[in-house]
């Protein structure tokens, strides 16, 4: 659901040292997880000064160890470490930072090679993949192992006296608060990007059948009194900012040049239509089985166990509920131009169902940026940047 983006077929470290006397700028924790998988915790540490807090970033869909692998692919030379800036930021507002991938990914520093962004994307695939291991990560193992690695930081002689804040991207959110809820981690607070307030089992419907544009569709008609409208008019008259990406995405939906008000209707009975084939074919698959995905263009015969898309489909309680009692800071965090998930109001974040206000609980939408709070270039904006390290620095004086 975020990137870096391994599409489910649904519709669509090695470690190098510092050479320094005291500690490593950066470790690496290796955790063991159930059927000798070993998932590898990389560290990063601030300089000359002891950290504030250890912020643990938590994978989205994709599961790998960086949110922005995608576009740091792209760029002229590959970077293990920057991470669309949010380690450098981190680092240097005093955290220590923790990333991991799940089970069955090698961290990224030891299996990607190459000159260009299609090489890299190509090691990705054959070399940080074991395709055995991941044959068997269903959604319940990915939040199982999310507790097992906080678990473990928890444990660690370096890790272990400082207080954990999670930061999870997208579907991580609702690991994260999954865990918690069973009381699987302990959290000073957590920073949440992109990580959907409502439940999965309400958002992969809404992306599969591509609801953020049939509402701009329906708004574009609303506003304007065109018969039929390009896809580029359909954005404009309903005031909404769009992209090359966007535009193609609108163009799947309509799946003609122009889209008139009927078609819009058939074309969503169509897409509703593919939703509950969809469903109904993941709900009879095996649990023996595995599913493939893509990545830039790139097959990956077994991305994940047959039994992750029902789960997650069938995942009907959202995050909120799912943190239970939790009383540490939490924050949401959304880009106004997010797609993959429906925004909801900013401020505090709703009541419990027995009506108690959640005090320590807000949400909050950050201008001009999508999912994973990225702009134009698919990386998040220097300013952002610092807005999510505020919200971080939030949690840190809450929990202090």
């Amino acid at each position: 659901m975020s990137r870096p983006l391994i599409t489910l077929l649904l519709a669509a470290s090695l470690a190098v040292p510092f050479r320094t006397a005291a500690a490593p700028r950066r470790l690496d924790i290796p955790v063991t997880v159930d059927g000798g998988a070993v998932i590898t915790v990389e560290t990063a540490w601030p300089e000359k000064r002891p950290a504030r807090a250890l912020v643990v970033v938590v994978a989205g869909t994709g599961g790998t160890a960086d949110p922005y692998l995608n576009p740091e692919l792209h760029k002229p030379a590959y970077d293990p470490d920057h991470r669309g800036g949010l380690t450098g930021k981190l680092l240097a507002a005093g955290y220590a930072v923790a990333y991991f991938g799940q089970r069955g990914y090698a961290p990224l520093r030891s299996c990607i090679s190459g000159n260009s962004a299609r090489e890299r994307a190509a090691a990705f695939v054959t070399h940080c993949l074991d395709p055995k291991v991941r044959a068997g990560v269903d959604f319940a193992a990915i939040t199982a192992d999310t507790g097992r690695v906080f678990a473990a930081l928890a444990r660690h002689p370096r890790t272990r006296h400082l207080a954990q804040i999670a930061m999870p991207y997208s579907e991580g959110m609702h690991h994260v608060s999954a865990a918690v809820g069973q009381h699987a981690m302990r959290l000073a607070g957590i920073v949440s990007v992109g990580g959907p307030v409502d439940s999965l089992g309400s958002i992969v419907p809404y992306q599969v059948q591509y609801e953020y544009f049939v509402n701009i569709a329906t708004d574009g008609f609303a506003r304007c009194p065109n018969r039929e409208l390009t896809a580029e008019q359909l954005f404009g008259c309903a005031g909404k900012w769009q992209s090359p990406f966007l535009l193609s995405k609108m163009n799947e939906l309509m799946g003609a040049p122009t889209l008139t008000r009927q078609q819009l209707l058939l074309r969503r009975e169509v897409l509703r239509a593919h939703w509950r084939a969809a469903a109904a074919q993941f709900a009879s698959l095996s649990p023996d089985a595995s599913i493939g995905g893509s990545f830039e263009g790139h097959y990956i015969p077994s991305a994940w166990n047959a039994r992750f898309p029902y789960q997650q489909m069938s995942a009907a309680v959202g995050s909120l509920e799912l943190l239970g009692a939790f009383d540490g800071r939490v924050t949401y965090l959304f880009g106004t131009r997010d797609h993959l998930v429906p925004l909801p109001a900013p401020g505090p974040c709703p009541a419990r169902p027995d009506g108690s206000a959640r005090t320590r609980c807000s949400i909050r939408l950050i201008a001009d940026v999508g999912h994973g709070l990225e702009d134009e270039s698919e990386l998040p904006p220097d300013a952002v940047l610092d807005e999510m390290v505020r919200a971080v620095d939030e949690v840190a004086d809450a929990a202090a």
